[in-house]
């Protein structure tokens, strides 16, 4: 026999009718939920809610985008989240099915298909996708994060909108110090371990004397290799490039022997601490980096 009484059946129905209405309510009330692919996505939409909500990337900072296999709980954050950011297939392909799914929400930012962005290629035909390198391109964005988020957030527009507007200033004072920093002469010549830095190079008038490798997902052959090393003998360079995630073995096999100092760029802020300016500190230390190797 039961010893639950009527009282308590009441109630128990009244949470549980309670309870479905919460889960259906439009999600108004509560902190933006954004799902970026890679770290430099998450550090300027964290620059625009802040602790108005949650942003996480399910590329972590040990992680490498060239190298990345999707987990059961990085199918789960995109799934829960209200907006979603990548770069685009071209970059992000293990995403690719997934985000084709989801292209007609307005909740996904494709950053290769936005107006106004700023776009080089490394080939003819082929788009070179690290796109936030680009300190212009990272205001267009962090205005487009703030566009969606003032719709999934209404009370917190104002908020919103006041942290684009600091962003911008933050943006503005770093690339007047870039500037000041990268423009005197004579600079050292360099050479690159591939061809990942041009929107900073090209937005503050720098080039390097050539990349080791054309796509770093593909192991180069032995002429590849004797090539490159040819022109390192050839050309000289006085530093080289080289990324966290780097192939040092390689490295090393194509140098040979030839003298040169090494600087490793974070442009994926693997050294970089979540929080407020956060990706400015991406782009300073990237310029501090250049300048160690060029001056």
């Amino acid at each position: 026999m039961s010893n639950i009484q009527p009282k308590s059946v009441h109630t128990i129905k009244a949470l549980l009718s309670l309870l479905l209405v919460l889960l259906f309510i439009p999600k108004t009330w509560a902190d933006v939920n954004i799902t970026t692919t890679i770290r430099p996505l998450q550090l300027i939409a964290e620059a625009i809610v802040q602790d108005k909500g949650s942003v996480t990337a399910i590329v972590s900072a040990s992680q490498s985008p060239h190298h990345y296999s999707m987990s059961p709980s990085d199918r789960i954050a995109l799934a829960q989240a209200d907006l979603l950011i990548w770069i685009g297939p071209e970059f992000e392909t293990y995403l690719a099915d997934f985000f084709t799914q989801r292209s007609s929400s307005e909740h996904v930012l494709t950053l290769l298909q936005a107006d106004n962005i700023i776009l080089h290629n490394i080939v003819d035909g082929q788009v070179d996708a690290h796109l936030w390198l680009d300190s212009r391109n990272a205001i267009l964005i962090a205005e487009l994060i703030t566009q969606q988020a003032s719709k999934l957030d209404k009370q917190n527009e104002a908020l919103f909108k006041e942290n684009l507007n600091q962003f911008k200033t933050q943006i503005n004072e770093l690339n007047r110090e870039t500037e000041a920093t990268l423009s005197v002469s004579p600079r050292k010549s360099y050479a690159v371990y591939h061809n990942a830095y041009q929107y900073f190079e090209k937005q503050f008038g720098l080039n390097h004397r050539f990349a080791m490798l054309v796509d770093p997902e593909v192991q180069p052959g032995i002429q590849e290799i004797i090539s490159v090393r040819r022109r390192f003998q050839e050309q000289s360079p006085e530093c080289l490039f080289i990324e966290p995630d780097s192939n040092l073995d390689l490295v090393n096999t194509t140098l040979a022997g030839h003298q040169l100092s090494t600087t490793t760029i974070d442009l994926l802020g693997v050294r970089i601490t979540s929080r407020q300016g956060a990706y400015i500190e991406l782009m300073e230390n990237m310029a501090r980096d250049f300048a160690s190797c060029l001056y």
